[in-house]
């Protein structure tokens, strides 16, 4: 009688699960993305006609542009003519082109502090700063209504948690011992979110709900593929929070991160020189180092680094001498990781260079170069490493050699389609005999086991830090956080697609971690430390 209420359980739930990971997305999607709350007003320009120009950020481009944070009428101004920031002794202004900017009637040629009444000429239009009111704190409808949000989805996750981690107990009980390491580390898991939460208050938890979500799937994977690594990838999921939160009180400090941009440059450089001389190599990529009972791969921490010192903030922006220490530091990061021919990290690396450099210059073309000279050393990669060059043989072709070189990629579609809508049940499934099951095709693991809907709920979660960045990027503080959130979000979603395009077949097999999900402790603590970068988009009214 027992086993057959087991059964039924475990067939009950696959139903479930997928319910309950849907709720949970539409949930944090509505905290994250709905409100449409803005910034308070800081200070105001005001010109002769009575114009009001309210200033909202830290930061603000002024010109005719229209991409400007204060656009002024006037035809005769440039597009950016200069840029005003608020630092601790006041509001700054310096022009960032040749053209004049006059502070009462004279011309400034660098940074110049304004004060309450002095008038700013750009291109003939005159404005008169006010920065004695009182800040503007629109009321925000919704941030009650956010925190029920965040309760009811903490509630329909730890739910799916205790149903996850029952069924896999059972699946257990079934052929044998139950691994111990489950109810521990399910437990702990559901322990530790419930009291940060708390902590928190279920203010401005979005972000964090999402992580949760998907670290969740990332401790059932281990679960089912290997028990023995669960205690491993729970610590890691500990630590990894403890960075976050880290990362999240150092961000707030705008002044204390710009000055350790550097040593955190120079320590990435030095942890990738390190790896070259000391590293390990395992399946083709010396990107490892051994420590006796656990190996580290540096790369995914540089990760951190790069977003880190890779960003600046609007004033740091207009100096040539910035543009040049970001080009050579690129450089000192991607150069390693070719001779440690870690190269799906590197593509990694290209994207978040991509997406600094474009959001740095908003240059065009000079993109268009970039990737000009990417696919050009892509093509010398294929041609002078064969195995490199028998991955993109194998490309689009799995299926003519499933039992070789498209071993991988068939095993995971085959997966993913006996997985169906709803999945076979924890433990139950049948990629975990295929090599790297857990960590480079974790995709098709967890759509076997849970169902494609669970599948691409995870997918969803990715995409929806990807939304969050983008929306909150006109309202931070400073385009520092706007850039850092982009690029870290931009990372995890190109991550996640070469993950699972290449898992099946869409795209070559590269061998990187699914965000938060494959299993690993220095994927894990890396991707719980770029989160804090996407976190720091809502620096600027209202983080979630």
């Amino acid at each position: 009688m027992l086993s057959e209420l087991a059964s039924f359980y475990c067939w009950l739930i696959r139903f479930i699960i997928p319910v309950a990971a849907v709720t949970v997305i539409f949930l944090c999607a509505k905290i994250l993305l709905v409100n449409k709350k803005g910034n308070p007003v800081l200070a105001e320009f005001f010109d002769k006609s009575g114009t009001v120009y309210p200033i909202t950020s830290y930061e603000n481009a002024i010109g005719r542009g229209k991409q400007c944070d204060i656009c002024v009428p006037s035809k005769r101004a440039a597009l950016r003519a200069a840029a005003l920031t608020l630092k601790n002794d006041g509001w700054h202004i310096f022009p960032v082109t040749s053209a004049a900017v006059l502070v009462n009637g004279e011309r400034i040629d660098g940074d110049s502090l304004i004060e309450h009444g002095d008038t700013i000429n750009i291109g003939g239009a005159e404005l008169e700063l006010d920065d004695r009111i009182e800040p503007d704190i629109p009321f925000d409808v919704t941030a009650e209504l956010n925190r029920t949000r965040a309760v009811c989805a903490a509630a329909v996750l730890t739910a799916m948690q205790v149903m996850m981690a029952l069924s896999l107990i059972l699946h257990y009980a079934f052929i044998g011992d139950i691994p111990l390491q489950i109810p521990a580390c399910f437990g702990g898991l559901i322990v530790v979110e419930w009291v940060y939460l708390v902590l928190m208050k279920f203010k401005k938890v979005g972000v964090e709900l999402l992580a949760f979500f998907l670290c969740t799937f990332g401790l059932a994977v281990a679960a089912s593929a290997v028990p023995a690594a669960l205690y491993k990838q729970f610590i890691a999921m500990i630590l990894g929070l403890v960075l976050f939160r880290a990362l999240c009180l150092v961000l707030t400090n705008l002044e204390l991160t710009m000055k350790l941009r550097y040593a955190v440059g120079i320590c990435a450089i030095g942890l990738l020189m390190f790896n070259i001389i000391f590293g390990t190599e395992m399946y083709g990529a010396k990107n490892w180092i051994d420590l006796g009972p656990i190996t580290v791969q540096p790369s995914e921490f540089v990760k951190i680094a790069y977003i880190f010192a890779g960003c600046a903030t609007l004033e740091r922006l207009m100096t040539t001498r910035n543009l040049i220490l970001f080009t050579a530091f690129s450089a000192g990061c991607f150069i390693p990781l070719f001779l440690m021919r870690d190269f799906g990290t590197a593509s990694v690396f290209f994207m978040g260079m991509l997406i600094i450099a474009f959001m740095r210059s908003g240059d065009l073309k000079a993109i268009l170069l970039f990737i000009g000279v990417a696919v050009v050393g892509i093509i010398a990669i294929i041609t002078l490493k064969p195995y490199v060059a028998s991955r993109f043989a194998t490309f689009m072709h799995a299926w003519d050699n499933p039992y070789d070189g498209g071993y991988q990629q068939v095993s995971t579609m085959i997966a993913i389609g006996s997985g169906g809508l709803f999945g076979v049940g924890g433990g139950k499934g049948n990629l975990d005999l295929v090599a790297a099951s857990d960590t480079d095709l974790v995709f098709g693991f967890v759509a076997e086991e849970w169902g494609l809907i669970v599948g691409l709920a995870c997918v969803a979660a990715l995409i929806i830090f990807a939304l969050y960045a983008v929306k909150r990027a006109a309202l931070t503080y400073s385009v520092y956080y706007s850039i850092a959130a982009a690029a870290a979000a931009g990372m995890f979603l190109f991550q996640a697609a070469l993950n699972i395009f290449g898992s099946t077949d869409l795209l070559p097999l590269t061998g990187v971690t699914l965000p938060l999900i494959s299993n690993g402790g220095s994927s894990m603590l890396a991707s719980m430390g770029m989160l804090a970068f996407i976190k720091s988009a809502g620096l600027g009214g209202d983080a979630k």
